[in-house]
């Protein structure tokens, strides 16, 4: 495509304006303009639609619709000087199945505008819609600082029936992270897969304006059910201050709530290493000039289990588990291996 790419990057003081070229012809008018101008946020153009504020040949449009060659496009958009696409933290594409998506997303991304820190950066959907498709959803979230594996697909039919073989417990996730100590709470289970673990129970309250979960060992009035199931991996003797330990944890989340897996360990006294929120900014503190600076919890998304029994957009990866390896910021998870 032959978009200027220095006005790509620059403020929009005014309209932007363009013609049609014949590669883009019957492509979607959302996606022509996301191409053209890579620092706008989808949310962004699909505002100006609603609000009839892009006009192709002088008509404007409610909708996103195919333009054809030699269309004429004006937006009026608000000023871009703060939608700029940092460089770092983004994503990959790992695996694609049709229009199944496997992700590995970076720490600090968020998944969604909602949960971007201001209302201008981009999110990991906001990239998707973008480079992908506009029409990419996600079939479910991590958290801002949680980095790793997630499975987003191409329409909003296939999404919906990601979601539902989720919700029959076809789908596993694990997490790794590392802990403070060395837990050993819990009941032995036995995973989908013969993997033996630790489950934990408790009961959490959801804070949304403060954007924070509370763990009851007894249910209050509006608490949620939480189950947590975890395998000790490795154990980091006297990395800790006054020569505790640090535990490699594998995780795997028998209900996905909001912070369930940094909050829950946190309440057994546990805190996952670089959580300021539910750990010790004093504890991390403790770990910031050994091997490396603790930009965030330690905790990666690193493994999807599909079932045999998976069907339909997911048929190509039944039976498939799929791993990478996390990128903690202590480094001496690694020294020590």
């Amino acid at each position: 495509m032959s978009a200027n790419n220095a006005e790509s990057q620059s403020i929009v003081a005014g309209p932007l304006q363009f013609t049609v070229e014949s590669q883009e012809d019957q492509k979607s008018l959302v996606r022509v303009i996301l191409k053209r101008y890579p620092h706008l946020r989808s949310a962004i153009v699909y505002q100006a639609l609603r609000k009839r504020d892009i006009k192709v040949n002088g008509r404007r449009l409610r909708v996103d619709q195919p333009v054809e060659n030699g269309d004429e496009v004006i937006a009026f958009l608000p000023a871009l000087q703060a939608l700029q696409q940092p460089a770092m933290p983004g994503y990959d594409i790992i695996r694609q199945h049709g229009s199944v998506l496997i992700i590995n997303k970076q720490p600090g991304l968020s998944v969604q505008a909602g949960a971007t820190p201001n209302e201008h950066e981009l999110s990991l959907l906001d990239l998707l819609k973008r480079d992908i498709d506009p029409d990419c959803c996600l079939c479910h979230r991590l958290d801002r600082q949680t980095g790793g594996l997630l499975i987003a697909a191409r329409d909003n039919d296939t999404c919906l029936e990601i979601r539902y073989q989720m919700q029959q417990g076809l789908i596993t996730k694990r997490y790794t992270c590392l802990v403070r100590g060395i837990p050993d709470q819990g009941e032995p289970v036995a995973s989908q897969d013969g993997l033996q673990m630790l489950e934990i129970k408790a009961w959490l309250e959801k804070k949304a304006a403060a954007s924070t979960v509370f763990i009851h060992d007894q249910k209050q009035p509006g608490d949620l059910p939480i189950v947590t199931r975890y395998r000790v991996d490795r154990i980091y003797r006297g990395a800790g201050p006054d020569g505790e330990a640090v535990s490699a944890l594998t995780v795997e989340l028998g209900t996905g709530r909001t912070h369930q897996i940094r909050a829950h360990f946190a309440h057994i006294e546990h805190p996952l290493l670089g959580d300021g929120k539910y750990g010790r900014n004093e504890y991390n503190r403790h770990f910031q000039s050994q091997h490396g600076t603790l930009k965030h919890q330690e905790l990666w998304a690193t493994t999807l289990l599909f079932s045999h029994s998976c069907s339909g957009p997911l048929a190509a990866l039944a039976g498939q588990i799929i791993r990478i390896e996390p990128v903690f910021d202590w480094k001496g998870a690694f020294h020590s291996r």
